[in-house]
């Protein structure tokens, strides 16, 4: 019979170990703040909460840390390779992931946008409206399970949406697809997302480069 009490103290148990490990194993002295502690729940499992400095991942930003930037690239895989040393399975662990220090970022992410607006309406004389019709945008994704999908990302949907080729509001004023591509992928280099190390994707018509 399942003694639930008993696979709460069993997990508590394990917390130090699993602290240990992860830290001579996945962090190899690279301060990365975090905090580990049992969820007694129904399903009673370790909660492995991590704290993702974004700004420190990202070339350019005054903080960047390559050293960290490594860590974290590799923490997911890392993580799921290593809790079996503290006697573990995948069941018993859950990974969570917030987000922090990222206003250098959302500083480039704010003039990358501003930049695509200002080129569209400006150069182009695409309404304000079309804009958001199509939902043309760009943003920093992050995902609280996987901070390998957190990336900066450019986004629209397909010009037509109803299957009869790009919108002539688009055509006659000299946008289409692949001009949308290319005019996000010259202001993603203009503000140095390229040699950032960041990760990013060029998804306008929801074709990602």
């Amino acid at each position: 019979m399942y003694d639930e009490k008993k696979k709460i103290e069993e997990l508590k148990s394990k917390l130090p170990m699993l602290e240990k490990i992860v830290e001579n194993l996945v962090f190899k002295g690279v301060d990365v703040k975090h905090d580990f502690h049992v969820v007694e729940d129904r399903f009673p499992h370790i909660l492995m909460q991590f704290y993702l400095e974004l700004d420190r991942m990202y070339k350019g930003s005054p903080i960047y840390d390559e050293d960290y930037k490594k860590v974290v690239n590799e923490i997911e895989m890392k993580v799921n390779d290593t809790i079996k040393y503290a006697g573990l399975g995948l069941t018993e662990v859950a990974q969570h992931y917030t987000y922090t220090e990222m206003e250098y970022i959302d500083e480039v992410v704010k003039d990358c946008k501003d930049d695509l607006i200002n080129i569209l309406t400006m150069e182009y004389k695409i309404p304000y409206d079309l804009i958001g019709y199509y939902d043309i945008l760009v943003q920093l994704n992050y995902n609280p399970d996987f901070p390998s999908d957190t990336k900066i990302l450019a986004y629209c949907e397909s010009l037509g949406r109803s299957g009869m080729g790009t919108d002539s509001q688009f055509m006659k004023r000299g946008i289409d697809c692949d001009k949308l591509i290319e005019i996000v992928d010259i202001i993603f280099d203009k503000n140095g997302v390229k040699d950032s190390g960041f990760q990013y994707s060029n998804c306008m018509c929801e074709k990602c480069m």
